[in-house]
C-alpha cells in the first residue's frame, strides 16, 4: 500500500465526501485516524475504512455504533488479508431477530480504483484555511479553467465551464436505488 498522510479536507477531497461528514466519522469513532499536533491525519488503511464507511452510511444509512462494528470487521479483515484485497466484499451481519443474515456487497475493487485515481491529484486539493473565501478566489477558479482547457487542447472554455456546472449538480442528486433478483441456493 502507498504511504500518504492527508489532513481532513485533503481526505474528504480525495474521497469525494463533504468535509464535515468525514470529520463525523472521526468524532463518532468509526474511523479513527492519527492525531498529531491537533490535526488528523489520514493514511491508506483510514482512507480506505472511510470510503466503506461512507458508501455503507449511504447504502444503509446505519446509525454510527452499527457503522463503527461494520468498519472494525474492515479493519481487522485487512489485517489479516493485507497484501491480497478482494474484488467484491461481503458484509454479512446477522441479528438475534432474524433467522437469516443481511449481506451487503461493495465493490472493493472499484472503490480501490478510484481512490488510487484520485490520491494521484491529491496535489491539487490543497488544504485552504477555514473561513471565508479568499478573495477573487472565482476568477481564480477560472483563471485555472481556462488554463485547463488550453492544456486540454481543442475544448473551448464553455465547455469546461458547463462541464463543471453539470458535475456539481449531479453530486446533488439522488442515487438510483435498484432490486435485483438473485437464483437462490440450495
Amino acid at each position: 500500500m502507498r504511504v500518504v498522510e492527508l489532513k481532513l479536507k485533503q481526505a474528504s477531497a480525495v474521497l469525494g465526501m463533504p468535509t464535515k461528514e468525514l470529520q463525523n466519522l472521526v468524532q463518532f469513532g468509526v474511523v479513527k485516524p492519527q492525531r498529531r499536533r491537533g490535526l488528523y491525519l489520514f493514511d491508506m488503511v483510514c482512507l480506505y475504512q472511510a470510503q466503506v464507511a461512507g458508501h455503507l452510511k449511504l447504502a444503509l444509512g446505519t446509525p454510527a455504533n452499527k457503522l463503527t462494528e461494520f468498519v472494525k470487521a474492515f479493519s481487522e479483515f485487512l489485517k489479516r488479508d493485507e497484501n491480497e484485497l478482494p474484488d467484491v466484499l461481503v458484509f454479512r451481519s446477522s441479528s438475534k431477530y432474524w433467522t437469516r443474515p443481511v449481506e451487503v456487497k461493495l465493490p472493493l475493487k472499484q472503490l480501490r480504483e478510484s481512490l488510487e485515481a484520485r490520491l494521484e491529484r491529491v496535489d491539487l486539493y490543497r488544504d485552504l484555511p477555514r473561513g471565508r473565501k479568499r478573495p477573487n478566489w472565482k476568477a481564480e477558479f477560472l483563471a485555472t479553467l481556462k488554463e485547463a482547457s488550453l492544456d486540454i487542447g481543442d475544448i473551448p472554455l464553455r465547455d469546461v465551464q458547463r462541464a463543471v456546472r453539470e458535475y456539481r449538480t449531479s453530486k446533488k442528486a439522488k442515487p438510483e436505488i435498484t432490486v435485483v433478483a438473485e437464483a437462490g441456493q440450495v
